[in-house]
């Protein structure tokens, strides 16, 4: 059997799922860095700002990486199904 096409909006909807995810985890990396950062000498005039940056990652970056998954996965699905049709799609051997 061969994959002679994808479908972009399929595609494009699993790639968002999954640059939520990574978002989220990097967010909450993100997020126990800077509020670890409070512990560096020197910062403390600073702290309500890296704080807020911190928590604030949780939010924002799976947004902004979903977003852009989804973008990517657009445009590779669109890619695949242009070489597909030109050269064939990838073979797959399925089993029952």
């Amino acid at each position: 059997m061969k994959l002679k096409k994808i479908g972009v909006l399929s595609l494009a909807k699993i790639a968002g799922l999954f640059g939520v995810i990574y978002g989220l985890i990097a967010g909450i990396l993100v997020s126990i860095i800077y509020t670890k950062a409070g512990d560096i000498p020197g910062i403390t005039e600073q702290i309500g700002v890296v704080n807020q940056i911190g928590y604030l990652s949780i939010i924002i970056l799976p947004v902004i990486y979903g977003i852009i998954y989804f973008i990517a996965g657009t445009i590779t699905a669109a890619i695949y199904n242009i070489l597909a049709s030109w050269i064939g799609g990838i073979q797959v051997e399925l089993k029952k």
